[in-house]
C-alpha cells in the first residue's frame, strides 16, 4: 500500500522539482503575464533621465543574472506589449559588455542599454503579487520591491520600496 502511494505521488514530486524559482516565487516562464507587464511598466516609468538627449536601448530580462552575465531574455511577444511606449527594445541575447568599463551595449548599434530586470514575481493571492526588480544603465543601477493588486481587471503597483 505504501509503495502504491509513493508511485501515485511521484508525478507531483517530479513537477515540484521542475520549479525553477529558488526563492519561493513563480517560475521564470510565468513572469510574462499581466502582472509582469505591470511591473515592467512601473520600472520603465520610474527610470531616471540619464544622459538626456542620447539615444538608448532597453532590454528586459527575467529572473537572476548570473555572475558571468548570463540572462534569460523576455520573449519578443512579451516585449511587443510595450510597443505603445515607442522605445527601442533589444533582445538580451544581443547584448555584450563593452570594454573598458564593461558598459552593456547592443551588438548592432553599440548603444548603451537600460537592462530592466524582473528578478522575482510571487503571487500571494488571486489578486495580489510581490515583485523584485532592478535596472542598470552604464554604471548606474536601482532595485525595488513592489506590491501589486488587481482591481476592476487592472493590475497596479500599490507599494514601491527602494532596495539598497
Amino acid at each position: 500500500m505504501t509503495l502504491r502511494r509513493f508511485f501515485a505521488l511521484l508525478p507531483c514530486l517530479l513537477l515540484a522539482a521542475c520549479h525553477s524559482s529558488e526563492n519561493g516565487g513563480m517560475p521564470v516562464t510565468m513572469f510574462e503575464c499581466d502582472a509582469g507587464e505591470a511591473v515592467m511598466r512601473h520600472v520603465i516609468t520610474g527610470l531616471p533621465d540619464l544622459n538626456p538627449g542620447v539615444a538608448k536601448n532597453y532590454s528586459i530580462v527575467l529572473g537572476e543574472i548570473s555572475r558571468d552575465g548570463m540572462m534569460t531574455p523576455a520573449t519578443d511577444a512579451f516585449v511587443k506589449r510595450f510597443d505603445d511606449l515607442k522605445l527601442e527594445f533589444v533582445n538580451a541575447i544581443n547584448l555584450k559588455a563593452h570594454d573598458p568599463d564593461q558598459i552593456v551595449v547592443d551588438n548592432k548599434k553599440f548603444l548603451a542599454t537600460f537592462v530592466l530586470q524582473l528578478r522575482v514575481l510571487r503571487q500571494l493571492s488571486p489578486t495580489t503579487w510581490e515583485a523584485e526588480t532592478g535596472w542598470s544603465y552604464k554604471k548606474d543601477f536601482g532595485r525595488e520591491k513592489l506590491m501589486l493588486e488587481s482591481k476592476d481587471g487592472k493590475i497596479t503597483v500599490t507599494k514601491a520600496e527602494k532596495l539598497n
